[in-house]
């Protein structure tokens, strides 16, 4: 699908091609109408699949990358919950934005130096230029104490990164138009800090952080991003007509198996700031886990009887790991990984035959994904959809 980009685009298209609304561009770049008129405006191919994901914006056949890309990976320790982050945040983009009217796109209105600046301190002390170090910061200034480790735990950093999404709706003439935006905000559950003593020498540090603190500070955090969203200065107010969305996400500890969850969701209407908060009720749970055996007991014993069956099948132990997620305390997915010793394609059409007979046990309506795996890579493939029968593959 494509189609001659229309005025409506012009902040996103700006922002592609090298102009940018937080500073001047170069004079001798081409006149704006004459960009609008040589690009084209397409879609990725629809794909119909269970998960329902929103097809993207492309522009002349290119997908563009948000204006951020990459600094994920810099402040998030735990790729698990970047994965969820991001995946997570369309996910709580379909609760306000119609997969199927609406098509996504990165973040293009924060820019990468101008987020790395919100998520460090607040530092209003003068630096060398006369100007205040960081006035953007929304992680605190360093608290009292007598020690850098004292200051640094008694005002720790929540914040550790804050995730973009557009959303574009077409228009009746066949063009597009920015519909809204959802910002994830992602917090910390551990805050890890050094300090550098006077022979240059590092001392590692870390401190368990309160929920409820963490809580009260991204509310915080995302009013104030919603007001710089809206600004007149950014975008020329485009943001000013088109709802946000925020959702809070509480990352798991680094060394984590699995990642962490969003717990709580607000819109801002246009032209308005944040409505009330509205909780989210999802979990990962790892099996086997002590926290699955405590929160989720019949899901926990069915697994290991399910593990211990594999195990049943082969001389030599089999290690099986899961990974369950939960919405309002109801299972919904469950990832099944099997590492196992190769001996040969008969025997892992076996095995995979097994497994996809038995995880018919597990209550019907949850998606359940089976990866069979050896020091070669990726041996076999199980995917058990709601409602479905199971279907297997084969890697040869």
């Amino acid at each position: 699908m494509k189609k001659q980009i229309g005025i409506m685009l012009l902040i996103p298209i700006m922002l592609l091609t090298g102009c940018s609304f937080f500073g001047g561009g170069d004079k001798d770049e081409a006149p704006v109408d004459e960009m609008i008129d040589e690009q084209t405006i397409g879609l990725s191919p629809e794909v119909q699949t269970q998960e329902k994901y929103y097809r993207s914006v492309l522009y002349d056949g290119v997908y563009p990358h948000g204006e951020s890309r990459g600094l994920g990976d810099s402040v998030v320790y735990n790729r698990h919950d970047l994965e969820q982050l991001e995946l997570g945040l369309t996910n709580i983009a379909k609760n306000y934005f119609d997969v199927g009217k609406y098509y996504f796109q990165e973040g293009q209105y924060i820019g990468r130096d101008e987020l790395n600046n919100w998520l460090r301190r607040l530092d209003e002390s003068i630096g060398r230029d006369g100007k205040p170090k960081n006035p953007e910061g929304l992680n605190p200034p360093l608290g009292e104490g007598a020690t850098t480790k004292e200051r640094e735990e008694n005002q720790p950093r929540y914040l550790s990164h804050i995730l973009e999404h557009n959303y574009f709706v077409e228009k009746g003439d066949g063009q597009f138009e920015l519909g809204g935006v959802v910002i994830g905000i992602s917090l910390n559950s551990v805050y890890h800090f050094r300090v550098e003593d006077a022979q240059g020498r590092y001392y590692f540090y870390e401190k368990e952080l309160n929920p409820q603190a963490a809580e009260k500070a991204g509310k915080e955090i995302a009013e104030k991003v919603v007001a710089r969203l809206r600004s007149e200065n950014r975008a020329e107010g485009a943001l000013n007509n088109v709802p946000i969305v925020v959702a809070l996400f509480q990352e798991m500890p680094r060394e984590s198996a699995v990642p962490g969850h969003f717990f709580a969701q607000s819109k801002a209407d246009s032209k308005r700031g944040l409505d009330s908060w509205q909780k989210v009720n999802e979990r990962y749970y790892l099996f086997p886990s002590k926290d699955a055996n405590n929160d989720v007991r019949q899901d926990a014993d069915q697994f290991m009887k399910l593990k211990e069956e594999i195990n049943e099948l082969f001389e030599k132990y089999v290690g099986v790991i899961g990974k369950g997620y939960y919405v309002n305390n109801s299972l919904q997915e469950l990832t099944i990984e099997v590492p196992i010793r190769y001996e040969g394609k008969t025997e892992i059409i076996a095995l995979t035959q097994f497994i996809a007979d038995k995880i018919k046990k597990f209550p019907s309506k949850v998606k359940i994904q089976v990866y069979v795996t050896s020091v070669a890579g990726q041996e076999s493939l199980i995917v058990k959809n709601p409602e479905e029968e199971p279907f297997i593959h084969i890697y040869r």
